[in-house]
């Protein structure tokens, strides 16, 4: 059952009623709810359902007709769900409503209209056709049917289209690919809405969303490709020696301009020894066209080293190699490596006040007196953010080759537990030396890491895939200072992520 507020819960449910009272509680409630509904005060009308589901949830064992009611008021607070676009706590309601009554068929459609609202495509026409079995000529199912298959053939086309047909010529790798865009799609849509509701903002349905989505890429795409073309211009006013830069025919530059939109490198414009000894054969030979036997010499082997396999060491040939467990524990070891400490260079003769000529205040962000003074502070006091711990390392990994060009795929997200230390002894006198726990303050601290991607959004740093909480409570006069002492901590992070994807594109 979905998380409710206290307000809106019956506080009086009596621990100590019986079945009879409970069931009669139970359909009082779902019979307000059906006339708030009627009435459109959709908001009113899932506080009901929600009430008798609470007192029905007091019977310890249910019986047939029981587990019956209780399927009614799940699927009706779906239903409520579903008006207010609250399409995540449709599904899950409509589910728990199947659970009570796996043969409740409005339960069944109601999810199945929440699984198309999220994006769950797959999933919506599982249960259209679950429903159509029972009875095929059910007009609103046969509707949400074809509305279901012409969003699957939409995502499909596009998605063959992305690639010239590529995955046409791997079998079900495009399958697996399509299910993989389809299910981010789904977790950046719930987390879209989550945030919506927290800010207490109107949010889209799926469609719309979907639609915006597809708006703001191609104003992505944009920025993209002039940013290619600069790069582009100035590779070739430093060029001094012969262009190389290979002729591409008109599947080529297709290829090309559709991986630029899924975020993946382009080709390069250098060429190998392999690859130019390969185009000058092919310019030559136009008869002989048996397989020959690939002599690969000692000044060839650090580019076979890096292929996926042998067999395809010239790129002619779509192939993949999975990275996701070296990535996961590569990353685990970089994140760990991320630690900040302030040791401040105080002299036993200087004292406060020059410390203060140091610092030009003037220079500082306009903000009140007391914040300026916790920023001279963090010069003053020994401080640190050390790792303790990386948990939950999820995603995956894998190194692409399309016709000879690598792409270093990945998408990770992890979370890393911190200590930060905040010691105020420093320069205070004799106490320095002493440390007195009395001045030294511990907090504990939570980085998630969330989808620290290759497709990472033009204008965008890793900073912005990163959020901070806070298990401790901070003292008011280290608020500043620790604010100060993640930003360049999340910097570090940063760092440190940048020299995993160094190694990773040496792999």
């Amino acid at each position: 059952m979905s998380d409710t507020s206290s307000d809106t819960v019956d506080t009086n449910v009596d621990e100590f009623a019986t079945a009879e009272e409970c069931v009669a509680k139970a359909t009082s409630y779902k019979a307000s709810g059906n006339e708030s509904f009627k009435a459109a005060d959709f908001s009113k009308a899932s506080e009901h359902y929600e009430n008798g589901i609470t007192w029905l949830k007091k019977i310890q064992e249910h019986n047939d007709s029981q587990k019956e009611l209780l399927s009614v008021l799940c699927s009706n607070l779906s239903a409520s769900y579903i008006e207010t676009s609250d399409y995540i706590k449709a599904r899950d309601m409509a589910t728990d409503a199947i659970k009570w009554n796996e043969n409740n068929k409005k339960a069944y459609y109601r999810r199945a209209r929440a699984y198309f609202n999220t994006g769950s495509l797959d999933e919506a026409l599982n249960d259209c056709n679950h429903l159509l079995k029972e009875d095929p000529n059910d007009g609103n199912v046969r509707s949400l049917l074809a509305r279901v298959n012409e969003k699957l053939r939409i995502a499909k086309k596009e998605q063959k289209k992305a690639f010239g047909g590529l995955f046409d010529k791997v079998g079900g790798l495009y399958d697996d690919r399509q299910l993989e865009m389809q299910n981010k799609k789904q977790k950046k849509y719930a987390d879209y809405t989550r945030e919506k509701r927290e800010k207490g903002e109107t949010e889209m349905d799926f469609e719309a969303w979907e639609k915006h989505e597809q708006e703001e890429e191609a104003k992505r795409e944009v920025e993209r490709t002039k940013k290619v073309k600069e790069e582009d211009e100035k590779t070739t006013k430093k060029s001094v020696d012969v262009d190389e830069t290979p002729e591409f025919d008109e599947e080529d530059e297709k290829i090309i301009s559709e991986t630029k939109k899924m975020g993946y490198c382009y080709f390069g414009k250098q060429r190998s020894d392999i690859e130019k000894n390969s185009s000058q054969t092919a310019a030559t030979s136009t008869v002989n066209v048996a397989p020959q036997k690939v002599d690969v010499n000692s000044k060839d082997q650090d580019y076979l080293k890096r292929s996926i396999s042998s067999w395809n060491s010239q790129g002619t040939t779509y192939e993949e190699k999975d990275m996701t467990s070296w990535c996961k524990k590569k990353f685990e070891e970089y994140i760990m490596g991320a630690s900040y400490t302030n040791e401040p260079n105080v002299e036993g003769s200087k004292n406060i006040v020059e410390m203060f000529n140091d610092i030009n205040l003037d220079n500082l962000d306009s903000e009140s007196d007391m914040n300026k003074l916790q920023k001279l502070a963090g010069m003053m006091y020994k401080s640190s953010i050390k790792p303790t711990s990386v948990e939950g390392v999820d995603g995956d990994a894998q190194i692409a080759f399309i016709r000879g060009t690598r792409r270093y795929l990945f998408d990770l997200s992890c979370t890393l537990n911190v200590e930060i230390t905040i010691d105020t002894s420093v320069g205070s006198g004799p106490a320095a030396d002493s440390a007195e726990s009395s001045h030294i303050s511990n907090y504990n601290g939570v980085l998630t890491l969330r989808e620290i991607s290759s497709e990472k959004e033009v204008g965008k740093t890793w900073k912005d895939y990163i959020t901070v909480k806070y298990k401790s409570t901070i003292k008011p006069e280290h608020s500043e200072l620790l604010k100060d002492m993640m930003e360049k901590y999340k910097s570090i992070v940063c760092d440190k992520i940048d020299e995993f994807l160094s190694e990773y594109q040496m792999q």
